[in-house]
């Protein structure tokens, strides 16, 4: 009978994380580089839009919805097949953020001191993705929206490149206005992040939002969709 593993994670992982240099790597060096500022409204005309009543019972993708997706999602993933090298990203994440505004009993981002994503790194990021190809990005966390404005500038950046992007959250910190600003910038999805439905005090992800008819519903009148996931 063989006996159970010793811990859970792949060994080479565990052996990285146990035996890695106490020195933390250095960082790249600042080049001053800056995010330009967001243009908002955009689309003052949607801003005003209460949105349907219900959510439909079936979504409706135009020509233009299906052309965004698959520049996003299904030309890297062809160029990635045809074009030759190991290394052509589909999907990219930046960590706008390491700390969060929630004290998860299994995780170690709430009120920790690591600083978060500089507007150079952020900026130098997604131009050096976008010149490899890669046409998804995750603004994740931590918590994403703990820098409101940051958040505003990186996808408002990202998606006039031409990136299909989406956001991470905990939905704690998406206020109307946060909302109304990331929709009109041009984020493609918001993804909370949840761990029950029901109300739970011990559980600080819970189901808060909505009810759970309201799934699919858009969160705001100019984003272009938004779904919920259990974790």
């Amino acid at each position: 009978m063989a006996s159970p593993a010793k811990f859970r994670i792949d060994v080479a992982i565990h052996d990285l994380l146990m035996n890695s240099t106490p020195t933390p790597p250095r960082p790249a060096a600042a080049k001053g580089m800056g995010l330009p500022d967001p243009v908002f409204p955009r689309f003052p005309e949607l801003l005003g839009d209460p949105g349907p009543d219900t959510p439909p019972e079936r979504r409706k993708w135009g020509a233009k919805k299906l052309a965004r997706t698959a520049r996003g999602w299904l030309a890297p993933y062809i160029r990635s097949r045809v074009f030759p090298g190991d290394f052509h990203p589909i999907t990219s994440y930046l960590f706008l953020e390491y700390k969060c505004n929630l004290d998860c009993w299994y995780c170690w981002a709430f009120d920790n001191k690591i600083r978060g994503m500089t507007e150079d790194v952020a900026r130098r990021s997604i131009d050096w993705l976008h010149d490899r190809g890669c046409r998804v990005l995750g603004l994740m966390g931590g918590e994403p929206l703990l820098r409101p404005q940051f958040a505003h500038k990186v996808l408002y950046y990202a998606a006039r490149k031409g990136f299909w992007v989406y956001v991470g959250t905990n939905g704690r910190l998406l206020r109307p206005e946060v909302t109304d600003r990331l929709g009109d910038a041009g984020v493609a999805v918001f993804n909370f992040a949840l761990d029950l439905w029901d109300l739970n005090p011990a559980c600080p992800r819970r189901w808060f939002l909505c009810d759970r008819t309201s799934s699919t519903s858009c969160a705001s009148s100019t984003c272009t969709t938004t779904w919920f996931s259990l974790t």
